[in-house]
């Protein structure tokens, strides 16, 4: 999912919780001017919190590598558990009327923002987002679910006309059943809240496994689903890490996936729901080009390519993080865009413009990606400097790529942009789909 937006900060937006309030229950509490750990969380399953006897997950601050709190890894006890627990909410669920549905979804909607705030708050400490680029997220997710509170009244079927007048043919649609969402690290409420939203509007219910890394607003999530009258057991949320994942897809109670994140796992995904029949919607990778032609006018578009590549920290499937550059506008295009790069204020205050990454994993991955370039003749251009605490990053320019090096083929998720050039119309439509992603 992408969600382009200026690397310029709109400046902080909303209140600060009060010291010593809740933001999620027994998992962050706001003491004075950090959010504090108080307690390991547990699975949410069957409208509580659920503790495991497994193995646990340190989850960090990304911005500055600190633990926020722990969660258990899910075994494949828990995921049962959590299945069966959906399964018995789902028969209570899909028997509501649709106007109880539609009214339950717009009363989710409400609480999340009325509680946005409070939500973005913990989105920021899980993610190293901006306050007021993780409020906007948290408003996107309430706008899903109102968005999908207009859809259960409006689940019609269709009348088939026939040759015999004398029989009616028609279908009807149905809820499928408990449906298995597996979500990643890089818009963890909104992601979550889509897959949520959609299936309970359908009559389906629901099992989250949220990436390892961001957990807490899933978590959050559904305690308000909760709170605002889902029968229990509709909505579980069981975390923990591949293995859970696997558990989950793999499930023979599980009647659909849906899930987002690396196409290597999305493969995995496939054959483990497909070995008990069962569909799988995915969302996957992407190595998106940006096109830019010696026409255009660079002073006004390096703002937007730049934005298109490095938002997120360049944790985008969608991330334009491959400029392809007509010839005759290279030299000039590299000038303007180092330039910018260089001048990027990268931080976790409020006037950033890059955050951190998700992970200390993650960074070493980004990291390895350049390191491996340079090695096979890539010349890094510009850098902006990033602080050396946490999981942060600099934005890095790189040059003197060839087309099938390693960095210009795979997704490499972090604020890292390559150039080549191009010089015919023809060879910049060949370069810009010479890639094995789905997404662009």
């Amino acid at each position: 999912m992408h969600h382009v937006r200026s690397l310029a900060p709109s400046g902080p937006r909303g209140r600060r919780l009060s010291p010593g309030r809740s933001c999620h229950d027994g998992v962050l509490r706001r003491g004075g001017a950090e959010m504090q750990l108080t307690q390991t969380a547990g699975h949410f399953i069957a409208g509580e919190q659920r503790d495991s006897d497994g193995a646990e997950l340190e989850v960090f601050r990304p911005e500055s590598g600190e633990v926020l709190t722990k969660v258990p890894v899910g075994n494949a006890d828990d995921v049962s558990v959590a299945v069966e627990s959906a399964a018995s909410g789902f028969r209570a669920w899909a028997a509501r009327p649709p106007a109880e549905k539609e009214s339950l979804l717009a009363a989710v909607a409400r609480r999340i923002e009325e509680q946005a705030d409070e939500l973005a708050e913990l989105e920021r400490a899980n993610t190293g987002k901006r306050l007021d680029v993780a409020r906007d997220e948290v408003l996107a997710a309430a706008g899903l679910f109102s968005f999908y509170a207009g859809y259960p009244s409006k689940a019609f079927g269709d009348r088939i006309p026939i040759a015999d007048p004398n029989i009616l043919c028609y279908t009807v649609l149905e809820p499928l059943g408990v449906i298995a969402a597996i979500t990643p690290w890089n818009y963890p409420l909104m992601i979550v809240a889509g897959k949520v939203a959609a299936a309970l509007a359908a009559g389906c219910s629901v099992v989250v496994k949220p990436a390892p890394e961001t957990p807490l607003t899933a978590l959050e999530l559904a305690r308000i689903v909760s709170d605002c009258g889902l029968p229990d057991g509709a909505l579980n949320v069981i975390t923990g890490d591949g293995s859970t994942g696997e558990a989950l897809a793999g499930h023979p109670g599980i009647a659909k996936v849906s899930f987002t994140g690396s196409t290597a796992t999305g493969r995995k995904v496939i054959v483990t729901a497909g070995a008990n029949g069962r569909p799988s919607t995915l969302e996957l990778g992407g190595k998106s080009p940006n096109l830019v032609f010696g026409d255009v006018d660079l002073e006004k578009s390096i703002e937007p390519i730049l934005m298109g590549a490095l938002t997120n920290a360049g944790q985008e499937c969608c991330a334009g993080a491959r400029v392809l550059v007509e010839a005759s506008a290279l030299d000039r295009f590299i000038e303007l865009a180092a330039e910018r790069i260089e001048a990027l204020r990268v931080g976790s205050g409020d006037d950033s413009e890059i955050g951190p990454l998700i992970s200390r994993r993650q960074h070493d991955r980004v990291a390895g990606f350049v390191e491996r370039a340079i090695a096979d003749g890539a010349t890094v251009r510009a850098r902006a400097d990033a602080p050396e605490e946490g999981f942060f990053y600099p934005p890095t320019l790189l040059t003197e790529v060839q087309e099938e090096l390693e960095i210009c083929r795979e997704e490499i998720f972090g604020p890292v942009l390559t150039v080549d050039s191009f010089e015919s119309d023809e060879e910049a439509l060949r370069m810009a789909n010479a890639t094995r992603y789905g997404l662009a």
